[in-house]
């Protein structure tokens, strides 16, 4: 481990959870369970609304010893940045199972921007984490059974320009699953959010009509790509894909091109699994405040 991994490392073991994160874990869980029931549509973001909730305290988080520490370097992604498996949340017992890997950017010159973004991973890996106990605790409570998660990370887009990071979790008892991402700008350090790209808020229209236009072409070609959409759902109420949200989840490939990303159950059946749309450049280039990432 280098000197500054081990420093990181220290900072991160001398902050406390804060009593608010614990909270609305419990809460999160909760609502989970109950959302649970519902078969077509399991709920969206349990998580990924858990870790958006703890980052309104920017705090770091706590790990102890009983968690399984493991550093691995990884391939440069820039001239300066990479990405290194900073720490590993494990459970192993014989019905209950979690293994969360939490990466780590290095080599910013921006400090303090990337110890804000890897706040922001350890914060949802430690979410995740206790999330997972407190299943485990109503588990237990109701005579046992099997349970199992695995977090870990991705990285999409590795360029001059753009690095693109995913931070997934999956069930392996129940098949829940989401997704989060960072779109980083290496040259500039910062933080490319879905917004900053467009002049104004008519990309949220022009992509939406493309992504449904996408949709119902792939049901036409094989009706086992099914989708929750006007044109192949026949009942209003069943619709779930209208638009996108103004921050959708996102990245920009290798190419150049913007990827709009939608979790398992988002809008079509479980089947289909986490779905990824490439949105063709010609669609939205007059809606572009640039041409700096999109080609």
């Amino acid at each position: 481990m280098d000197d500054k991994l081990k420093q990181m490392k220290k900072e991160n073991d001398n902050i406390p959870i804060p009593e608010e994160l614990d909270f609305v874990v419990r809460h999160a869980i909760k609502q989970g369970m109950k959302n649970n029931k519902n078969h077509k549509k399991l709920p969206k973001k349990i998580t990924g609304g858990v870790a958006a909730a703890a980052l309104f305290f920017v705090l770091g988080v706590n790990t102890s010893d009983s968690f399984a520490a493991s550093v691995k370097d990884v391939p440069v992604i820039g001239s300066l940045a990479k990405i290194v498996s900073f720490q590993e949340f494990k459970e192993d017992k014989e019905t209950y199972k979690a293994d969360i890997e939490v990466p780590a950017l290095q080599g910013l010159e921006n400090t303090e921007f990337e110890a804000s973004l890897n706040k922001k991973y350890m914060v949802e890996a430690q979410a995740q984490y206790e999330a997972f106990k407190e299943n485990m605790k109503y588990v237990e409570s109701i005579g046992g059974g099997h349970i199992g998660v695995k977090g870990g990370y991705e990285v999409k887009t590795d360029n001059d320009q753009i690095l693109s990071i995913e931070r997934y979790e999956v069930s392996t008892s129940n098949g829940y699953s989401a997704r989060e991402f960072d779109t980083i700008d290496k040259k500039n350090e910062l933080l490319i959010t879905l917004p900053s790209l467009f002049k104004d808020d008519n990309y949220i229209y022009n992509i939406s009509s493309n992504i449904s236009e996408q949709m119902i072409a792939n049901y036409k070609k094989d009706s086992s790509n099914y989708y929750w959409v006007a044109g192949i759902v026949e009942k209003p109420e069943e619709v779930s894909f209208v638009n996108i949200d103004r921050n959708q989840s996102f990245y920009i490939n290798n190419e150049g091109k913007l990827v709009i990303c939608f979790d398992k159950y988002e809008v079509a059946p479980g089947a289909m699994g986490a779905l990824e749309f490439i949105i063709p450049t010609e669609v939205i280039k007059d809606d572009l405040e640039s041409n700096t990432y999109i080609k």
